[in-house]
């Protein structure tokens, strides 16, 4: 429970908040103490000069010795005054008392009192006890004078010390360490129940969206993710989710449409093997010639199977995006080679070839040399015999080459057109299982193209011909 608290988003985005919060409190309530602070103590440091102003009035020259009492008298709450002779030894000093009359420990001064003793403004502790702190500051009267202390006789002195009391500074800063401490709390806690909140309904989104990939993943495949902002993050991720959701489910329609191609496509062969066979070992075929023709047939039926599993696996490889060749292929050699080979097939086709220049593409030359060998065959088969053919290489101002292979024939309808690369598709006038196409030779031209990073369109009309064009990168 612990682990699954720990790894919830909305718990670490309330973490985060929190913290985030809480630092920045912190870092206000410290600045302003510190702000705060520098301003007591500034305070306390001009309570100081001014009762230095006062003391020097006070014993400046004075006919008769100082009265201890009289001096007390003048200076402010927390302030005291200590008259400190040639050998630094305190021979009259003032009490320490609070607003409300309480005594309170005096600085702790050391003794004897070196002559730079606070000759600028600095903070000592108390006799007793480190708190309270004083602001204490020393001065040299320049001459003798005499304090009168209560019950004894006249001392001179020749330097003052006095010193302002910093409690109420830390008084105030405590009280407000405390009271801001509180109200950080306070305000933390709020956070955390407004951010509980605000999360949960924020993120609701993404538990509908876990919901729906959970029904998904459990076989409803309808469903998809409602999204009401899909400009917000929350709706990209949902928009994006259902567009994956859409793929798996046209892949996998694919693929069972795919299987279910392949089993058709390999049933016929495969009945027909199975029935010549069945003929023979039956004794029906006791004529020589009916056995020869048997055993053609067999041969005939595997091999177009053997070539099927062929195309099968090239097409698995293409798909898994297996490394190919990348080095330059010269497609005018291509061309010249795959017509060649087209002569002698179709010894009365007029067969052209167009190559302006030097055409080099980026990648494998075997694989090339069977997408022509695809598209010419492709050509050959679903043209009357007379049809002329060409073939042209050429390369493109952006880099790209393209290899076009250009038929006069019947052409084929839109329809057609746009399914002619799906894999085991055969337009209605090529269905005769006799006419040795498996419908894979156009889908592994595209796959082909495709693990090269190009492309593979067809441009047709009925009555217009067929122009089929692979666009690949050139070599540099």
């Amino acid at each position: 429970m612990a682990g699954a608290w720990r790894g919830s988003l909305r718990a670490r985005l309330m973490v985060g908040v929190v913290l985030l919060a809480a630092v920045g409190m912190v870092a206000v309530n410290a600045v302003s103490l510190l702000g705060l602070r520098l301003n007591l103590v500034d305070a306390a440091d001009t309570t100081l000069t001014k009762t230095r102003d006062s003391v020097q009035h006070q014993v400046h020259r004075p006919t008769s010795p100082i009265n201890l009492d009289n001096l007390n008298s003048l200076i402010p709450d927390g302030a005291y005054i200590a008259m400190v002779d040639d050998q630094g030894r305190v021979v009259a000093q003032t009490p320490t008392r609070t607003a409300d009359g309480q005594a309170r420990s005096r600085p702790d001064l050391p003794t004897p009192l070196p002559d730079d003793f606070a000759g600028h403004i600095v903070t000592v502790s108390s006799q007793d006890a480190p708190l309270p702190r004083y602001r204490t500051l020393s001065f040299p009267l320049g001459y003798s004078a005499t304090v009168q202390r209560p019950g004894g006789p006249p001392r001179q002195f020749s330097r003052v010390v006095i010193a302002k009391s910093l409690k109420p500074a830390d008084d105030a800063i405590y009280w407000l360490i405390g009271s801001d401490s509180a109200a950080t709390l306070a305000v933390l806690g709020g956070i955390v129940l407004l951010s509980r909140g605000v999360l949960g309904v924020g993120l609701r989104p993404l538990r509908d969206m876990a919901a729906t990939a959970t029904a998904i993943a459990g076989g409803d495949l309808d469903q998809r993710i409602e999204v009401a902002q899909r400009h917000s993050e929350v709706g990209e991720v949902g928009t994006a989710l259902n567009r994956a959701f859409d793929e798996r489910q046209r892949s996998e329609e694919q693929l069972r449409q795919f299987v279910a191609n392949a089993s058709h496509e390999l049933r016929t062969p495969l009945t027909t093997i199975r029935g010549w066979a069945q003929l023979h070992l039956h004794g029906l075929a006791q004529d020589p010639a009916l056995i020869e023709r048997a055993m053609l047939r067999i041969e005939g039926e595997a091999t177009r199977m053997h070539t099927m599993v062929e195309e099968l696996l090239l097409l698995a490889r293409l798909d898994q995006g297996r490394p190919i060749a990348h080095a330059p292929v010269d497609l005018g050699a291509l061309a010249d080679d795959a017509v060649t080979d087209a002569r002698v097939v179709d010894p009365g086709r007029p067969l052209t070839v167009e190559v302006p220049g030097e055409v080099f593409a980026r990648g494998d030359e075997d694989r090339l040399r069977q997408v022509l060998q695809n598209l010419l065959s492709n050509a050959l088969r679903h043209t009357p015999p007379d049809t002329p053919v060409s073939v042209t290489a050429r390369a493109l101002p952006d880099g790209t080459v393209q290899l076009a292979v250009t038929d006069q024939g019947p052409g084929m309808p839109p329809a057609t057109a746009e399914r002619i690369f799906e894999r085991f598709y055969r337009g209605d006038e090529s269905r005769n299982p006799t006419s040795g196409g498996t419908g894979l030779g156009l889908s592994i031209v595209r796959s082909i193209a495709e693990a090269h990073d190009g492309t593979a369109t067809v441009r047709t009309a009925p009555g217009k011909g067929s122009t089929f064009t692979i666009t690949l990168p050139a070599a540099r």
